[in-house]
Protein backbone atom coordinates (compact mmCIF):
# COMPACT_ATOMS: atom_id res chain seq x y z
CA UNK A 1 0.00 0.00 0.00
CA UNK A 2 1.61 3.43 -0.86
CA UNK A 3 2.06 5.91 1.75
CA UNK A 4 0.27 9.28 1.64
CA UNK A 5 2.19 12.44 0.80
CA UNK A 6 1.73 15.37 2.90
CA UNK A 7 -0.08 18.35 1.63
CA UNK A 8 1.59 21.16 1.00
CA UNK A 9 1.12 24.44 2.42
CA UNK A 10 -0.58 25.74 -0.58
CA UNK A 11 -3.02 22.50 -0.69
CA UNK A 12 -3.77 23.75 3.03
CA UNK A 13 -4.42 27.06 2.41
CA UNK A 14 -7.16 26.23 -0.77
CA UNK A 15 -8.70 23.77 1.58
CA UNK A 16 -8.89 26.63 4.17
CA UNK A 17 -10.13 28.94 1.81
CA UNK A 18 -12.58 27.00 0.14
CA UNK A 19 -14.39 25.52 3.37
CA UNK A 20 -14.55 29.26 4.10
CA UNK A 21 -16.43 29.99 1.21
CA UNK A 22 -18.97 26.85 1.55
CA UNK A 23 -19.36 27.74 5.12
CA UNK A 24 -20.64 31.40 3.64
CA UNK A 25 -22.84 29.82 1.60
CA UNK A 26 -24.33 27.56 4.26
CA UNK A 27 -23.31 24.16 2.28
CA UNK A 28 -21.55 23.12 5.68
CA UNK A 29 -22.02 23.80 9.29
CA UNK A 30 -19.46 26.83 10.80
CA UNK A 31 -16.77 26.08 12.85
CA UNK A 32 -17.86 25.12 16.75
CA UNK A 33 -16.41 27.83 19.22
CA UNK A 34 -14.09 25.02 21.68
CA UNK A 35 -15.38 24.17 25.12
CA UNK A 36 -14.19 25.94 28.12
CA UNK A 37 -13.72 22.39 29.91
CA UNK A 38 -13.36 24.03 33.34
CA UNK A 39 -15.98 26.43 32.60
CA UNK A 40 -18.04 23.62 31.59
CA UNK A 41 -17.61 21.91 34.70
CA UNK A 42 -17.97 24.47 37.29
CA UNK A 43 -21.35 25.27 35.50
CA UNK A 44 -22.53 21.68 35.11
CA UNK A 45 -21.89 21.23 38.58
CA UNK A 46 -23.82 25.00 39.75
CA UNK A 47 -26.73 23.73 38.37
CA UNK A 48 -26.28 20.03 39.68
CA UNK A 49 -25.82 21.71 43.46
CA UNK A 50 -29.21 23.70 42.21
CA UNK A 51 -31.34 21.02 41.41
CA UNK A 52 -34.98 20.74 42.70
CA UNK A 53 -34.43 19.10 46.17
CA UNK A 54 -38.00 17.91 46.16
CA UNK A 55 -37.79 15.53 43.24
CA UNK A 56 -38.06 12.27 44.34
CA UNK A 57 -36.67 10.88 40.41
CA UNK A 58 -33.22 12.20 40.01
CA UNK A 59 -31.86 8.60 39.54
CA UNK A 60 -34.05 7.94 36.92
CA UNK A 61 -32.65 11.22 35.06
CA UNK A 62 -29.67 10.27 35.31
CA UNK A 63 -30.21 6.95 34.44
CA UNK A 64 -31.74 8.01 31.18
CA UNK A 65 -28.55 10.97 30.51
CA UNK A 66 -26.24 7.77 31.16
CA UNK A 67 -28.43 6.25 28.39
CA UNK A 68 -27.99 8.74 25.98
CA UNK A 69 -24.55 9.43 26.29
CA UNK A 70 -23.42 5.79 25.97
CA UNK A 71 -25.38 5.85 22.51
CA UNK A 72 -22.85 9.10 21.15
CA UNK A 73 -20.84 8.03 18.19
CA UNK A 74 -18.16 10.44 16.82
CA UNK A 75 -19.79 11.69 14.00
CA UNK A 76 -20.98 9.57 10.85
CA UNK A 77 -19.00 6.53 12.56
CA UNK A 78 -19.54 3.74 15.04
CA UNK A 79 -16.98 4.90 17.07
CA UNK A 80 -17.59 5.59 20.37
CA UNK A 81 -17.27 9.32 21.55
CA UNK A 82 -14.71 10.25 23.88
CA UNK A 83 -17.90 11.18 25.96
CA UNK A 84 -19.43 7.72 25.59
CA UNK A 85 -15.72 6.25 27.40
CA UNK A 86 -16.61 8.95 29.59
CA UNK A 87 -19.55 7.66 31.19
CA UNK A 88 -18.94 4.22 30.58
CA UNK A 89 -15.54 4.81 32.79
CA UNK A 90 -18.53 6.30 35.43
CA UNK A 91 -20.65 3.08 35.69
CA UNK A 92 -17.51 0.62 36.29
CA UNK A 93 -15.83 3.12 38.59
CA UNK A 94 -19.81 2.67 40.44
CA UNK A 95 -19.63 -0.77 40.01
CA UNK A 96 -16.21 -0.97 41.57
CA UNK A 97 -17.03 1.22 44.57
CA UNK A 98 -19.45 -1.23 45.53
CA UNK A 99 -17.70 -4.26 45.05
CA UNK A 100 -14.66 -2.20 47.39
CA UNK A 101 -17.45 -1.72 50.17
CA UNK A 102 -18.94 -4.88 49.58
CA UNK A 103 -15.24 -6.10 50.56
CA UNK A 104 -14.85 -4.22 53.31
CA UNK A 105 -18.34 -4.84 54.84
CA UNK A 106 -17.55 -8.80 54.52
CA UNK A 107 -14.42 -8.58 56.42
CA UNK A 108 -15.73 -6.57 58.80
CA UNK A 109 -14.05 -3.27 58.57
CA UNK A 110 -15.65 0.12 58.78
CA UNK A 111 -12.57 2.15 58.02
CA UNK A 112 -10.22 2.24 55.11
CA UNK A 113 -7.50 4.43 53.87
CA UNK A 114 -8.45 6.71 50.39
CA UNK A 115 -5.25 5.16 48.82
CA UNK A 116 -6.44 1.69 48.99
CA UNK A 117 -10.25 2.54 47.12
CA UNK A 118 -8.31 4.75 44.83
CA UNK A 119 -5.39 1.36 44.35
CA UNK A 120 -9.12 -0.70 43.53
CA UNK A 121 -10.52 1.49 40.82
CA UNK A 122 -7.07 2.61 39.40
CA UNK A 123 -7.24 0.36 36.31
CA UNK A 124 -10.34 2.09 35.27
CA UNK A 125 -9.71 5.53 35.93
CA UNK A 126 -6.28 5.42 33.78
CA UNK A 127 -7.63 3.01 30.51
Amino acid sequence: MAKKKRMTNREKDERARLKKELQAKGVIAPDKPRLNRNRFIEEAMAEWDARDRECLIWDYYLLEAVSVMLGKSERRSTRASPEAVGVAKVLKTAIRLREFHEGLREKGQKEYRLTEMYDYIRDITEA
